[in-house]
């Protein structure tokens, strides 16, 4: 993979997938090597934000009360991916259910972008903040898309369209409920 591989797999079913089909990787891998350390990147961001700016975004809350909501962000970030790649393999429409490890995969990389926008809480504006999350929303909507191209749907554009429309409806809708578990302890 090349350093761009990466931008080209939101905008494509064969830049970067094509490899990652043909890999077929264990669901401890793919945690180990994608969500475990995105993950951690995300929540290590909110300890910074909370620690040098947790003024701009909560001024009553203190270092430990963000901390108790990092580390059950955490715990249910982890959960949740395990949540999609059930859906995903539930919901994809194929002879036989795919493999649960690939759907983990793709479970795995569609948070990736909305991990990485925790990279914006290095600037303490919290509508900047809301914008970039939801750059990486819909990032994440581009990579359900292609992913489930690549991976699972190879004929079926309109098929694959309705899935991926159903999948990122689901996930967003988990994102926003650990939005929410996140931010009531705050207020």
């Amino acid at each position: 993979m090349t350093p761009l591989t990466p931008l080209r797999m939101l905008l494509s079913s064969h830049h970067g997938w094509d490899e990652i089909a043909h890999h077929h990787a264990s669901t401890a891998r793919s945690f180990f090597r994608i969500v475990l350390p995105a993950s951690l990147f995300a929540a290590g961001m909110l300890l910074y934000a909370a620690y040098f700016n947790g003024e701009v975004y909560a001024p009553q809350v203190s270092l430990a009360q963000w901390q108790a909501v990092i580390v059950l962000f955490l715990l249910l970030n982890w959960f949740s991916v395990h949540l999609m790649a059930g859906f995903i393999r539930m919901a994809v429409h194929a002879e036989v259910r795919p493999p649960y490890a690939d759907c983990y995969r793709l479970a795995a990389l569609a948070p990736l972008p909305i991990w990485l926008s925790a990279l914006s809480l290095l600037v303490p504006l919290p509508f900047f903040n809301m914008a970039i999350g939801l750059l990486g929303l819909l990032a994440s909507g581009l990579l359900i898309y292609h992913g489930l191209d690549a991976l699972f749907e190879h004929e079926d554009s309109v098929r694959t369209e309705s899935l991926a429309y159903t999948v990122f409806t689901v996930g967003a809708l988990l994102w926003a409920v650990l939005v929410a578990l996140i931010a009531v302890p705050l207020l």
